[in-house]
């Protein structure tokens, strides 16, 4: 063997290869794996809300009892700023009721890039709510027996987030997750939930309080109602159960679905638990296909980062060094020169 000018080009292209290969795999890769700093994301739903109405509560216009009315609703999450492996994103929700916008509410969470669990806020960022689990997706190839948790915002806890089966939606193979969460609401304000009534209001509620008091206790609410403070304290409870149909590649929520029971706890001699209201809500058909398109182009790339560019250039790196090693070999025949075979001569001749 012989190392030659070609084979010593072709030997240095095949490690540099080779080494590309490695660096696309195992460096490349994992940075566009991580949350993107410029990220936003969303998706609109559609559903219905029944039950009391917070406009007329509060003294406006409509009717107290609210039954099956038309609700839209948007909700976006966007990358705020990063800090090394955490990024601050903000969520914003919009909703409409009967047509009527509510004001968008805003909330900031701190998340790590690399697995999309909830983590501490970076030194020196303020507003930042603390949270738990996983806020708005589930990590890259989501697993079916991993140990997730949902966060829920109305209860301030994270709940245990079970696979229940796979599909396909939108095009998309998705996972399906479910999580019931269940508790005291941690801040009424925000979910302009009223944190008191009048003896009026309870007066105009008595239709719903007949359906949820014993007998024996209604007769005697008039009784009831004329010893009670003017302004009753009201807590409220939540369970709120979500679906998440999360792509079986990226994690992304392609679709998801809640349903939200909300009850008033009133202490009226005993405390009385009055249904608030109950929200259902879907992710729109044009929603779930504008997930999965993008989804789709995301998964495209990283498969083509992290598996098909990788073995292309290892595979290339190691024709080229077998194509060195052969140029070699050959190099090294045919510069060798055959050995000459001379015939025994004759021994001199004595004189």
């Amino acid at each position: 063997m012989r190392l030659t000018r070609a084979s010593v080009v072709l030997a240095v292209l095949g490690v540099l290869l080779i080494a590309g290969a490695a660096v696309v795999r195992f460096v490349v890769v994992p940075s566009a794996s991580r949350l993107p700093a410029d990220l936003e994301t969303g998706q609109d739903f559609e559903g219905t809300y029944s039950g009391l109405n917070p406009a007329a509560l509060a003294g406006g216009a409509g009717d107290l009892l609210l039954q099956d009315v038309p609700v839209t609703a948007s909700r976006t999450y966007t990358v705020d700023s990063t800090d090394g492996d955490t990024a601050v994103i903000t969520r914003t929700v919009e909703r409409t009721i009967g047509g009527q916008p509510d004001p968008a509410t805003t909330i900031r969470y701190a998340v790590d890039r690399t697995d999309f669990r909830s983590t501490s806020a970076p030194s020196g960022i303020a507003d930042v709510v603390p949270s738990e689990g996983l806020v708005f997706t589930l990590p890259l190839d989501p697993e079916t027996d991993a140990d997730y948790r949902l966060w829920d915002q109305t209860t301030a806890a994270a709940y245990p987030l079970s696979y229940e089966g796979t599909s396909t939606l939108a095009g998309r193979t998705v996972r399906e997750y479910r999580s019931v969460a269940d508790g005291p609401v941690a801040d009424p304000a925000a979910l302009d939930l009223p944190t008191s009534v009048t003896k009026a209001q309870l007066v105009a509620l008595q239709p719903v309080l007949a359906r949820q008091l014993p007998p024996a206790v209604l007769a005697q609410l008039p009784a009831v109602l004329a010893q009670l403070p003017d302004d009753v304290p009201v807590t409220y409870t939540s369970e709120t159960t979500s679906t998440v149909f999360a792509d079986s590649e990226i994690g992304a929520p392609i679709g998801a679905g809640s349903t939200q029971e909300i009850t008033a706890q009133l202490a009226l001699g005993a405390t009385v638990a009055v249904p608030f209201s109950t929200i259902v809500l879907t992710s729109t058909d044009e929603s779930e296909q504008a997930m999965a398109d993008d989804t789709a182009g995301k998964a495209g790339t990283l498969n083509l980062m992290g598996t098909v560019l990788p073995v292309a250039l290892a595979v290339l790196g190691l024709a080229l060094l077998g194509a060195a090693a052969l140029l070699a070999v050959r190099a090294g025949r045919g510069s060798g020169s055959p050995g000459v075979t001379r015939p025994d001569l004759p021994a001199p001749a004595r004189v």
